[in-house]
């Protein structure tokens, strides 16, 4: 089967695989037979443009369940068993990730022996950096190590956000254990929420990688897959690495409830016993500012004193009360 490439609308690269050598960009506007080409083809999709989308659905060397995953807009990590080939869906993260949650995207793609179809609406850090690495005589050779180095870049890029996150982590730990809980948390808070985000894209493809692992012999044939068992093992590592960040922010979340929950107890320790030792003071002076007659000493030159006197005396006996019982 003949497949006639697009022309530059809505296609970002494409790529001739060579058995030897650098990878050959392919020309626009060629017709490709897989089974006389030189080496198999990679076609990268901008799916945001209509045009890229009506290539795609015209295209008959691409299976209907292929076609129909490559231009959904479902975002769900899967995979899709497509005649003699595999369609994915898989994420990445945008290039303009800067912790917002919202920075992560989709890539879908469609594999086989003699192709490998890539697209995306928004773009996106591994698949981009893989461009260039072809663009600049990457020596890959078939489409699976080309997928399996799409899948280390991946990793590699989930690899860097988890680092980011740890060290913010590690900053917190060390202002915690420093003694200052009360601006962490939010910053913890935030850490957590995106971990959480990223560990269900990292989960979903962990999941849709593997079986695909278990059925890659419909594009591979007999060839070698240990390139890219080890690039999903890399993944499953960062999803590890993941694991332990987010569990040790949950852990420092606790440790400045814990310390904040202490300060709340001792302040109302400390108000509770200024509250005992002051009752008395609060009795004596409630009686005699009491506008009634027959108040003693309301006539006599010393009578502020002889309140005074009283009002030592309770916080005396208060104060023996609390250290008899020991409370203070």
């Amino acid at each position: 089967m003949t497949i006639e490439t697009p022309d530059s609308s809505g296609l970002i690269c494409s790529f001739v695989l060579q058995q030897e050598g650098a990878a050959v960009p392919l020309a626009w506007d060629t017709k490709f037979d897989p089974d006389s080409a030189s080496g198999p083809i990679w076609l990268h999709f901008n799916l945001a443009d209509t045009r890229a989308s009506n290539w795609i659905a015209g295209c008959e060397a691409i299976p209907d369940d292929a076609r129909d995953l490559l231009l959904d807009h479902d975002a769900l990590a899967r995979y899709e068993i497509a005649d003699n080939g595999l369609a994915l869906v898989i994420g990445d993260l945008h290039h303009d990730f800067n912790g917002d949650p919202e920075g992560f995207g989709t890539l879908r793609l469609y594999i086989d022996k003699h192709m490998l179809i890539t697209g995306r609406r928004h773009p996106l850090m591994a698949v981009d950096q893989l461009r260039r690495e072809m663009t600049h005589g990457a020596a890959i050779t078939n489409t699976t190590d080309l997928l399996a180095r799409m899948i280390e870049l991946l990793a590699a890029t989930f690899q860097r956000v988890v680092k980011e996150n740890a060290d913010v982590v590690d900053d917190a730990e060390d202002q915690i254990l420093a003694g200052y809980v009360r601006d962490q948390g939010a910053e913890l808070g935030r850490v957590r929420r995106l971990l959480a985000r990223l560990r269900r894209h990292v989960n979903g493809e962990r999941h849709a990688l593997s079986q695909s692992l278990a059925r890659a012999h419909r594009w591979t044939g007999n060839a070698d897959t240990s390139e890219l068992r080890q690039a999903v093992e890399r993944l499953d590592g960062t999803a590890q690495d993941l694991e332990l960040v987010q569990e040790r922010a949950r852990l420092l979340q606790e440790e400045i409830a814990g310390r904040l929950g202490e300060a709340t107890n001792r302040n109302l320790y400390l108000l509770s016993v200024m509250t005992t030792v002051l009752l008395p003071i609060n009795l004596i002076t409630g009686i005699f500012g009491m506008n009634t007659g027959g108040l003693p000493w309301s006539h006599s030159e010393d009578g502020f004193w002889h309140a005074v006197i009283f009002m030592l005396i309770g916080i005396t006996i208060s104060l023996g009360f609390l250290r008899r019982n020991r409370i203070l």
